[in-house]
């Protein structure tokens, strides 16, 4: 959904703004209210417009990489507010929103390249913003979602009035574990994917997400934004699970990527592949994947290997594993009932084949994942 510009404003409110406001008004901040809170031009803004510009060596050192100098910039306290317009703070803030800012990148100033310890996560919600990044140009549309490793160097292009980008910084193992971590269990195509994001990440040094057309992405950026700036009483998990929704999302976007690069190349694309074994894993055999797919049996599993590192038999394994560990947490059906919908005759087999992949016999793992009662 493309958001007009009018309706579309930058962000210079504070947080004793935000509070007052809130308490003002007696309810959760509104969607509608939170692009009213973007609409006006911060000071600073006011002065960039009129041609100030903001003095990069006065606050900022400069390092050496890969022989070329460039600014760290430190994500912390007030020296980055120079080109973010706020960050909110709070002495008394949750444990999550205190591993966490949201902020809204300034128009009218550009940034020069610079690298920055923490991961950030940059969301175009209205316009466009041009980058450079580690060399290559790049022009984030709206949006468009864009993960930056630690220390990639990059620079932002100068954003005009109706180029609204908000930057998520967190760190590394905040992301791997509280948010991709959670979705490795859930099947062999989200570890997957996750296990490529991570890799693309360490390789490339950032992930761009052709998020355009989802709907989600917006939704659940502008909760997010809403719970942050107006934090409500449960704001921890709140946010946590918006953010999980948000990277649930943003894997889909990613799968789409995926598949139109293999395309692209003439490849054949190991996705359909672990999507008809992830629907058929209680009754599917190498041989009738491969008939499916017309490929050799063999092919089948050299694919699978070349992009999960699993063999056939370990990707069904892995499937039948992580449904079985579902039902334990969500359902109260017996175990060896589990085990055979998932396609266990063996009883035995199952309870071993389960302790290797969890670490603890199917009983246990009940008992640990299950809500008391």
């Amino acid at each position: 959904m493309e958001v007009s510009v009018r309706y579309i404003v930058c962000f210079f409110c504070t947080r004793l703004f935000c509070a007052t406001d809130a308490l003002n008004r007696g309810a959760p901040m509104e969607i509608s209210q939170l692009n009213s809170m973007l609409i006006r031009l911060s000071p600073s803004e006011e002065r960039y417009r009129r041609g100030e510009r903001y003095d990069w060596e006065r606050e900022n050192r400069r390092v050496s990489l890969d022989g070329r100098s460039v600014f760290r910039i430190e994500q912390s306290g007030t020296v980055d507010r120079s080109y973010r317009e706020l960050e909110i703070t709070q002495t008394d803030c949750p444990p999550l929103l205190g591993s966490l800012s949201l902020r809204r990148n300034s128009r009218f100033n550009p940034v020069p390249e610079h690298v920055h310890e923490n991961i950030e996560i940059s969301y175009v919600y209205a316009g466009n913003c041009p980058q450079v990044i580690d060399g290559h140009p790049v022009t984030l549309r709206e949006n468009q979602v864009l993960l930056l490793d630690t220390n990639c160097p990059h620079a932002i292009g100068e954003l005009g009035e109706g180029d609204i980008m908000m930057s998520l910084v967190l760190n590394r193992d905040f992301l791997r574990s509280s948010l991709l971590g959670t979705f490795t269990h859930e099947s062999i195509l989200s570890q997957f994917f996750v296990n490529a994001l991570n890799d693309e990440t360490d390789h490339n040094r950032y992930v761009r997400f052709h998020a355009q057309r989802s709907r989600r992405v917006r939704r659940y950026f502008q909760e997010i934004m809403c719970e942050y700036f107006d934090p409500s009483n449960n704001a921890d998990r709140v946010l946590l699970n918006l953010l999980q929704l948000l990277f649930a999302e943003l894997i889909s976007v990613y799968e789409e990527d995926y598949v139109k690069r293999d395309e692209n190349r003439g490849a054949i694309s190991v996705i359909p592949i672990i999507r008809y074994i992830e629907k058929h894993y209680r009754t599917c055999t190498q041989e009738s994947v491969a008939e499916h797919f017309a490929v050799s049996p063999n092919y089948v599993t050299v694919l699978l290997k070349r992009h999960t590192g699993m063999t056939y038999v370990q990707a069904v394994q892995a499937q039948r594993l992580g449904h079985a560990a579902s039902m334990l947490r969500n359902t109260g059906r017996t175990i060896d009932d589990i085990a055979r919908e998932v396609g266990y005759e063996n009883q035995s087999f199952f309870y071993r084949k389960f302790r290797v992949q969890y670490g603890m016999n199917p009983a246990a793992y009940r008992a640990q994942h299950q809500p008391a009662s």
